[in-house]
């Protein structure tokens, strides 16, 4: 707490070039994950359990309890067990979707943001240049902060280095104009005040003095066919090739998605299966609750402070925040069930084998390590998952 900055987290270039070598075999994989996001469940109980098991015991019985059990209620083949989707749901005419492209192509503008963006994070930090920085301009910088004279808590990078994006609204108002014109090795004094509202109580309000030393700035490639070559053989040869690639890479997750939204919106469930959608509000409240000791762990080892409450974290009270998982369940079922009613109607089933077929050639060796983790049921329903969006994208129009 208390350094100059709002937000100082930064992905490494590195990491995110891993990140971006393995998109294609991995974001399918990686959705695993995301789409365990999106669950959530209050059972009912009588009044007269409050006296019999106590207040505690009777808390615990009326909310729901987080679980991380992704397969339960799963059969082996990745089917809710004893349900007949088709008996629960109304498809929607998932055989003749017509898709307007103005509505899922991916603009040119979009793709040269997405190079520029990527070309940031093969940049190099300068240290002896004769450039000064501009607006724009990613930089590396350690400070000391004071306040009259006084050194505070948080305020000092101790020599590890910071780097910062100069415009980017990440540190204190100023701070950062007040570096534009300096160039690598310089020394800098600046002066800043603390927003009245800032996180710690000490600094909020203050006037503080930031001695900084620059220590170099972060020198862009140009996106030319060699650099093409060199980073990013996987994917294409030339600039223009790459261009086409990331166009048609957002062009497909679009389309995904707005087939998925029409199958949800055309769809109508006449009755959930309770004790898989239950299970549902168990998993979202197991990530949720995850996610909030993930956060905290970052603050803490940032020198933030720890998020007070759960009920800080997601912005609501205990009360609202279980009625939220109603909602998210019944969404995360309903597409269970219009992918599992789906497969019904066409008379399909998924096998281990098509692991590989969905999630990359390198994917197969990991599909053990994944029923491991998240059960043989909840992997094969992922492999459902994408075998049915699969026939849907075949059958739709495009135009």
């Amino acid at each position: 707490m208390g350094k100059p900055t709002e937000n100082t987290s930064m992905t490494p270039g590195q990491k995110k070039r891993l990140a971006h070598k393995q998109e294609i075999q991995k974001a399918k994989k990686r959705s695993l994950l995301i789409k365990i996001a999106s669950f959530c469940a209050v059972g009912l109980i009588a009044a007269g359990l409050i006296a019999a098991i106590g207040y505690t015991l009777y808390k615990n019985a009326t909310t729901v309890q987080a679980s991380s059990d992704y397969s339960k209620y799963l059969t082996a083949d990745g089917l809710i067990k004893d349900t007949t989707a088709s008996d629960l749901v109304k498809l929607a005419d998932y055989k003749s979707i017509t898709v307007p492209l103005s509505e899922i192509e991916y603009p040119d503008a979009s793709v040269e943001t997405d190079i520029q963006t990527l070309l940031a994070d093969y940049s190099t930090l300068e240290t002896e240049t004769d450039a000064l920085i501009a607006d724009g301009d990613k930089v590396n910088i350690d400070y000391v902060g004071s306040i009259d004279g006084t050194e505070f808590e948080g305020g000092n990078t101790d020599g590890a280095g910071a780097d910062l994006v100069i415009g980017s609204g990440s540190y204190v108002d100023d701070f950062e104009d007040q570096l534009i014109g300096h160039g690598a090795g310089d020394a800098v004094t600046v002066e800043v005040t603390f927003p009245t509202d800032y996180s710690s109580a000490d600094l909020a309000g203050k006037d503080a003095v930031f001695e900084v030393t620059i220590n170099g700035i972060y020198a862009t490639p140009e996106f030319t066919d060699a650099f093409v070559t060199e980073n990013l053989s996987e994917y294409a040869s030339t600039t223009d090739e790459y261009r086409e690639y990331v166009k048609q890479s957002n062009y497909d997750t679009n389309l995904d998605k707005w087939l998925m939204d029409y199958l949800m919106e055309n769809t109508t469930v006449s009755s959930y299966p309770e004790k898989y959608t239950d299970q549902l509000k168990s998993l979202k409240k197991y990530t949720d609750q995850n996610a909030f000791e993930y956060m905290n762990n970052m603050y803490t080892s940032m020198g933030y402070d720890a998020i007070a409450s759960f009920e800080e974290y997601t912005g609501m009270s205990e009360k609202e925040y279980e009625a939220s998982l109603v909602e998210a369940a019944q969404d995360q079922a309903k597409k269970a069930l219009i992918f599992q009613a789906i497969l019904e109607a066409e008379g399909l089933s998924v096998t281990a084998d098509e692991y590989g077929t969905y999630f990359g050639d390198d994917a197969s060796a990991d599909y053990d390590t994944q029923v491991e983790q998240y059960g043989e049921g909840y992997v094969m329903q992922t492999i459902i998952t994408e075998k049915v969006m699969d026939l849907v994208k075949g059958n739709a129009t495009v135009k």
